[in-house]
């Protein structure tokens, strides 16, 4: 049986790894493999374009390494250091009594955070804001979810969906009453599982071991048309929603243009920084963050800002040099640094923000998919994260080989 997979990302990689041995797979991309799991060097310094590691917390992630005789370097003590820049910098407390003797947020707050113990759960549809504000307070939500998003989604709490974007959080609330009551329950506090990997020389190197371990057909091509195709006995598509929405019609090309994405600028320099630790996140800043990664992986010596996002979306419209200039202002306001500039890479379409009803959207998408005879993965449907793409592709594999023993 032939396939074809549309996207040479990681969930289009990945996925052909897992569908190898039982299919004659091809694999066809038009521009970068790995997408924007890429590691590239500037003067000597590692930069990555986009992600710059995963959690170890994914068994699937851990296993494909393994098979693909890759090891994942773990990220050190620095990472653990983590700030947030609310017109000063704030240390993030890494511990229950730090939290409750930092001034990240006010003694109203923090008494206002133990009420959540007693608040009723309500299992709907919400933003996160919405959700943070009504368990936690609103200036949790302020302080702590409007940068937290920011890092991970590029996104607001305003206009990202509690219920995709925070499922397991979600979940909590639904399945024990609280948060807090979940957390006990489950033995363990409100920090994420897991601790931060990568690899040596960044994540270019998973993706180049992935490609050389694949056995497949790899055609640098784009695909303008499925009738191009129309040799293949099943179609996958693993390019972003509005790449897919091209080659498709009707109400399934509706649905995919709905998925929208934030647009995300990545500056690099090298410096020596202040403080040194994983990074600083910011609440109003048109940068979002900064990304101290030669602080917390070997053989790396940049420094990366991230900027834009829902926060800033005139981004996508704003020249190179003007870009730059907005990162130098908001550098020299939070971290009183003036550096050179010497890496650039402007995503206009960076990440898919899972705006309200995503997980409806999303059920409606792969119901239209189903019904024209394509399949689609990738990060625009249930998880952004590296860990979660290669998860989604492995899920994928396991349903497309148990149609073949039907």
């Amino acid at each position: 049986m032939k396939i074809a997979i549309v996207g040479g990302g990681i969930s289009g990689l990945s996925l052909a790894y897992y569908l190898q041995n039982e299919f004659d797979v091809t694999v066809f991309e038009k521009d970068k493999w790995g997408g924007k799991a890429r590691s590239v060097i500037v003067d000597g310094a590692l930069f990555e374009e986009g992600v710059n590691g995963f959690l170890n917390n994914s068994l699937t992630t851990l296993e494909l390494s393994k098979e693909i005789g890759i090891t994942p370097i773990k990220a050190n003590e620095n990472a653990k250091k983590r700030f947030i820049y609310d017109d000063k910098l704030i240390s993030l407390p890494s511990s229950l009594i730090g939290f409750i003797k930092s001034d990240i947020l006010s003694l109203k707050a923090k008494i206002r955070i133990l009420k959540e113990f007693f608040i009723k759960p309500e299992c709907k549809e919400e933003s996160v804001a919405e959700f943070a504000t009504r368990r936690l307070g609103k200036e949790f939500n302020d302080k702590m979810m409007v940068p937290m998003v920011a890092g991970i989604y590029a996104s607001t709490p305003n206009e990202l969906s509690m219920n995709a974007a925070f499922k397991k959080l979600k979940d909590i609330e639904c399945k024990y009453g609280s948060l807090f009551k979940g957390m006990i329950k489950l033995k363990r506090g409100g920090t994420p599982t897991g601790e931060l990997h990568s690899f040596k020389n960044g994540m270019s190197e998973f993706i180049e071991k992935l490609k050389s371990s694949t056995k497949a057909n790899f055609i640098k091509k784009e695909i303008t048309s499925l009738k191009e195709l129309k040799d293949f006995d099943k179609i996958i598509l693993a390019t972003p929603a509005y790449e897919s929405a091209k080659l498709v019609d009707g109400k399934l090309k509706e649905l995919l243009r709905k998925i929208k994405y934030n647009p995300v600028a990545v500056v690099g320099f090298k410096a020596d920084v202040e403080p040194k630790g994983f990074g600083v996140l910011t609440l109003k800043e048109k940068t979002l963050g900064i990304l101290m990664d030669k602080y917390v992986f070997e053989n790396r010596n940049g420094i990366r800002c991230m900027v834009g996002g829902a926060r800033f979306r005139e981004i996508e419209n704003l020249s190179k040099d003007e870009i730059i200039e907005i990162v130098k202002k908001d550098l020299k306001k939070i971290i009183n640094l003036e550096p050179e500039i010497i890496f650039f890479k402007l995503h206009k379409k960076a990440i898919p923000n899972y705006s309200l009803a995503h997980q409806q959207l999303v059920e409606e998408i792969m119901k239209e998919a189903k019904k024209v005879g394509i399949y689609l993965t990738g990060n625009a449907y249930n998880g952004v994260s590296f860990n979660e793409s290669i998860a989604n592709s492995f899920n994928l594999a396991q349903e497309i080989k148990g149609e073949k023993n039907v």
